[in-house]
């Protein structure tokens, strides 16, 4: 085994391990906090509201998170003598434990409800300060709500980034096979680029070292970034494997770089995946010159599929 196989073939152990470690030991710092808090509701009501309103709503990166964190939050307000008369809050969670079908929070769910109706019932138009101390803590939580969804739809892409460089390592090792005689340099550089953001990665998610997760995320981002460069290393790492697809594509006129972009097709991602990284206006375009040049009119088989064809078929 050469040196290069070994450092990929560690870097895909190192993948399989750190899932391993993820789904048999790995506590989340959020529901670590949201435990302690539960503990505390009963003898340290006070003491267990502050530390859910301060929480960083970051760290609520699971439906099941901000569930749970809405449901323990309604409880610690009412244990605190704080009336809401919203039921904004607690529907966060009595929708989530509804739809998972968790019939224990449902009932604590609508528990609360069914006190935050009573409450509003009760509630008369003269109590103008009851009213706007309410509203402060709901459009608080709302407020900070709204920042963790703007934040999941960057995480979603870093996990599909993630995803991408991971079923890329998984062609560079075959690729690497065939690269033993005498390695392409650009190839190379590539692979090593990418093999060495996947390491620190994985290395941030094991060890849940802040800081490295954010410098890993940085690089990750700037890889990610320059479309135009990720999309031509792209092709260079796929035609060492699979010469006679790429060759084909090169025949029909396409670009390296939208040789590239079809190379993220036959990936195995989806087209909307595919827009949302290129920039939807943009991958309408693209797919539109694409189809031209290989022969496809608007009412042929959809572009993805054809390209996996084409792939199976050069292979044989």
């Amino acid at each position: 085994m050469t040196t290069l196989e070994k450092i990929i073939y560690w870097s895909l152990l190192a993948v399989v391990l750190s899932f391993f470690v993820w789904s048999c030991g790995y506590t989340s710092p959020a529901a670590r906090l949201l435990d302690e808090a539960e503990l505390s509701l009963d003898t340290a009501p006070d003491s267990a509201f502050v530390s859910l309103d301060s929480m960083d709503r970051s760290l609520l990166n699971s439906p099941e998170l901000r569930a749970r964190h809405a449901l323990l939050y309604s409880q610690a307000l009412e244990k605190c003598g704080i009336e809401v008369y919203d039921d904004s809050i607690i529907h966060i969670a009595l929708d989530f434990y509804a739809s998972v079908g968790d019939s224990e929070n449902v009932q604590k769910a609508r528990a609360c409800l069914e006190r935050i109706l009573s409450n509003a019932s009760l509630l008369a138009p003269s109590d103008t300060l009851k009213i706007q101390n309410a509203r402060i803590i709901e459009e608080r939580y709302s407020d900070k709500m709204s920042l963790v969804e703007k934040d999941a739809r960057m995480r979603d892409i870093i996990f599909l980034s993630i995803l991408a460089l991971t079923a890329l390592a998984l062609i560079i090792y075959f690729i690497a096979k065939k690269l033993r005689s005498k390695p392409d340099d650009k190839a190379m550089a590539v692979i090593r680029d990418r093999l060495a953001v996947l390491d620190k990665v994985i290395a941030s998610r094991i060890s849940s070292d802040e800081k490295m997760l954010d410098s890993a995320e940085e690089e990750l981002d700037v890889m990610m970034a320059d479309r135009e460069e990720f999309l031509r290393s792209t092709k260079i790492l796929f035609e060492g494997n699979h010469p006679k697809f790429t060759a084909y594509l090169e025949g029909k006129g396409l670009t390296d770089w939208e040789i590239g972009y079809c190379c993220l097709y036959t990936l195995g991602l989806k087209g909307k995946d595919i827009g949302e990284y290129i920039q939807k206006k943009r991958h309408y375009i693209i797919s539109h010159e694409i189809r031209q040049k290989l022969g496809l009119d608007e009412h042929d088989t959809n572009i993805s599929i054809y390209l996996r064809e084409l792939l199976l078929q050069t292979e044989r």
